[in-house]
């Protein structure tokens, strides 16, 4: 009889044992589908960093991103300009620039549509007067008007093929 007794307590102890292995079993499996939980929200959390959200951003991503160029800026110098200010007075522009260029791309571009450039910049100048260009804030307008104008000769489109303009020397005469 203490034979059976101790034979009862060995099997409600391998019942126990048994038990235990299958509570085991359950938190192992668990833990598992909580970790691929984890994994799969982290994938697609970075998966989607790079995407829009949103109508703006669906615009921002269809703009050309700006092409990041190695080395030293690109310049070329474009000829003098030398030309009559509106305003009746005899005023004059002599002016030097320089457009700062994309690539190399980008310059032979500028070289090819050179004499359309100067036609429009030509008008361009000469529409100023003398009291619009005496002031830092009309050089700095007329900085961008320029870049605009040349641009715009270039038919680049949305693109902007000229980044900056220059002036190297900038001279207003009065007569």
């Amino acid at each position: 009889m203490a034979e059976d007794k101790k034979a009862e307590k060995a099997e409600k102890g391998e019942k126990k044992a048994g038990g235990g292995n299958k509570l085991m079993l359950v938190v192992v499996i668990l833990l598992v589908l909580v970790l691929a939980g984890m994994g799969g929200l982290a994938y697609v959390m970075f998966s989607n960093m790079n995407k829009p959200q949103g109508a703006a951003q669906t615009e921002q991503t269809k703009e050309k991103p700006k092409k990041k160029k190695e080395g030293p800026p690109i310049f070329d110098k474009l000829d003098t300009f030398v030309v009559n200010l509106a305003g009746g007075d005899g005023s004059l522009l002599q002016v030097d620039m320089q457009a700062e260029l994309g690539d190399e791309e980008a310059k032979k571009k500028f070289t090819d549509y050179m004499p359309k450039i100067r036609s429009a910049l030509i008008l361009l100048l000469s529409s100023k007067s003398a009291a619009e260009l005496a002031t830092p804030d009309g050089k700095v307008k007329l900085k961008a008007q320029v870049k605009q104008i040349i641009n715009e000769s270039m038919d680049s489109g949305e693109e902007e093929l000229v980044q900056s303009v220059l002036f190297t020397s900038f001279i207003i005469q009065k007569q």
